[in-house]
């Protein structure tokens, strides 16, 4: 059997009844993670050039954006949620597999589903089976997808917002099959976002909307896709990744019984993910009474994929120009965390500060791998002090990881402060309320 047809097998026999509780507790609590990190974003200027596109676009506006009271086409409003939900890179991460695919299935359910089906569980399960799919073939490329310069989350995330919208429109196993082969051929996304800061990586997240959808209405329509797009001579994994590398049994391994939406981590800080276990060092280093003039240098030792996005070119990463650059900057980052004791979304207005430079340069790193990655983002660095000493401080479960998780007093905490930017408190608890108990409603009213 290949292991597209174990994955229908998977989503056409699962019901919503038979669900973990946890599993639909821990799916609303990403949908509201994901939902309060788009309303933060309400200002953001990739969000309004896109909500400015997507306007232009729209012949039918009839389906509400989350950051304002207007609306758009359909298909659209998802997408731009879809920006809104990663604009920030506040959004929630898979870390072994590397992904950010709240982002593209809470719009996807939520604004799409909500205009495909009023059964609020198909939308739970949707988004509950959109992890699991993206989730594994994440897993399955050991990382390997970045690699090669390509963004996991547009490359896994096409499979897994490609399976929500089958459970959203009811397809068969036959057509889920025929979906999962041609998302293959819709996959794409590279990192070089990285090089200035750019708004590619957010339209990575609205390119695998819209073509979740329009591959999903194809296959329903009795388009074929290839039945060996995990396997075959040019498959994903082969085109994508570097398949020597790869465990493609980790495709079907654990399907109903290990929960990947259960292994999923929620941002304590805005930033690349793959930073957080250095800033907890950091952090923890102006947690022990250290001031900056003891500080001689900080080297730190950091796994080989996350170099890329948070340490290469260093002398780059010392002096970010935009926020967006400094939220991948693994020095400035550690800085902020040193002075401020934490990062929020205000850490980011003065990206001169001088104590926050002048801190930056005393960091450095070598690659090294490290036992928890990618399960973990751990922090490991030696800090030398003016007289000689050597302070040594080791993460090895980053904050916010489903291992060492935010409550949900901290998580409620965030969404309010985040929903807070765009809409009033009665608004806010209104949708913590709503999504709270999503499996009852057949609409939303926001």
């Amino acid at each position: 059997m290949f292991y597209s047809e174990n994955l229908a097998d998977f989503i056409t026999n699962l019901k919503f009844e038979t669900l973990p509780f946890s599993v639909v507790q821990r799916a609303k609590e990403l949908m509201l993670d994901s939902f309060g990190t788009g309303l933060a974003a309400s200002k953001e200027e990739c969000v309004l050039n896109a909500f400015k596109a997507f306007d232009a676009l729209s012949l039918v506006k009839n389906t509400p954006i989350w950051v304002s009271d207007k609306k758009l086409d359909p298909i659209y409003a998802t997408m731009l949620n879809g920006i809104a939900a990663h604009a920030l890179d506040f959004d929630d991460t898979h870390t072994e597999a590397i992904l950010h695919a709240s982002a593209i299935l809470t719009p996807l359910c939520l604004s799409y589903g909500f205009h495909a089906t009023k059964d609020a569980k198909k939308i739970i399960k949707a988004f509950i089976v959109g992890w699991e799919v993206a989730a594994r073939v994440g897993i399955a490329s050991k990382g390997s997808f970045h690699k090669r310069g390509f963004h996991t989350t547009a490359i896994a995330g096409i499979f897994g917002g490609v399976s929500a919208v089958a459970v959203l429109l009811d397809l068969d196993k036959k057509q889920i099959v025929n979906a999962l082969g041609l998302a293959g051929s819709f996959a794409s996304g590279v990192n070089e976002f990285l090089s200035n800061g750019s708004n590619s990586k957010v339209l990575h997240i609205a390119n695998a909307i819209k073509n979740s959808i329009i591959i999903a209405h194809f296959a329903k329509n009795d388009m074929s896709g290839p039945l060996s797009i995990f396997e075959g001579r040019d498959n994903v994994f082969k085109c994508f990744g570097i398949e020597e590398q790869c465990d493609k049994d980790a495709l079907s391994e654990g399907l109903n019984e290990i929960w990947q939406i259960m292994q999923v981590s929620i941002k304590p800080y805005p930033s690349c993910h793959f930073a957080h276990g250095l800033i907890d060092c950091a952090i923890s280093l102006k947690n022990d009474g250290f001031k900056a003039d003891e500080i001689k240098s900080i080297h730190c030792f950091v796994d080989e994929v996350p170099i890329a996005f948070i340490c290469d070119p260093l002398e780059a990463k010392y002096t970010p120009k935009s926020a967006y650059e400094a939220k991948f900057s693994m020095p400035f980052l550690m800085a902020l965390g040193f002075f401020d004791g934490k990062i929020t979304l205000d850490s980011y207005a003065n990206l001169k500060r001088k104590e926050v430079l002048d801190f930056a340069r005393k960091i450095t790193y070598e690659k090294r791998s490290s036992q928890g990655f990618p399960k973990y983002f751990p922090g490991h660095l030696e800090a030398t002090l003016q007289n000689g000493k050597k302070i040594q401080k080791d993460i090895f479960i980053n904050k916010g990881n489903f291992d060492n998780p935010l409550s949900l007093e901290e998580l409620k905490a965030k969404f309010m402060n985040n929903a807070l930017i765009c809409i009033d408190e009665t608004k806010a608890y209104e949708i913590w309320e709503q999504i709270a108990r999503l499996e009852s409603l057949n609409e939303l009213s926001f």
